[in-house]
C-alpha cells in the first residue's frame, strides 16, 4: 500500500502575506515568496496544523481523511 503524503495546501488568492504562519511554523516549512506564504521544505512539515490555527484569514488548510471502522 503506498503511503499518501498530506501537506498544507495555502490558498494564495486568501493569503496576505502577513507571515504569522513563516514565524510561528516550528519547522522553518514555510516562507514568504513575494507576498505569499510557501510550503518551501514539505518534507520538514509534521503537520502540527499551527499554521491552519494562526492563519487570521483561513488561507492556510490542513486537509484530513476519516476513516470509520465497522466490525463485519
Amino acid at each position: 500500500m503506498d503511503e499518501e503524503i498530506w501537506l498544507p495546501l495555502i490558498d494564495t488568492e486568501l493569503c496576505t502575506g502577513c507571515g504569522d504562519c513563516i514565524v510561528t511554523c516550528p519547522t522553518n516549512a514555510l516562507e514568504l515568496v513575494g507576498s505569499t506564504a510557501v510550503l518551501i521544505e514539505p518534507t520538514a512539515c509534521n503537520y502540527c496544523a499551527v499554521c491552519e490555527t494562526i492563519c487570521p484569514v483561513d488561507a492556510i488548510a490542513l486537509p484530513y481523511q476519516i476513516v470509520l471502522e465497522s466490525d463485519l
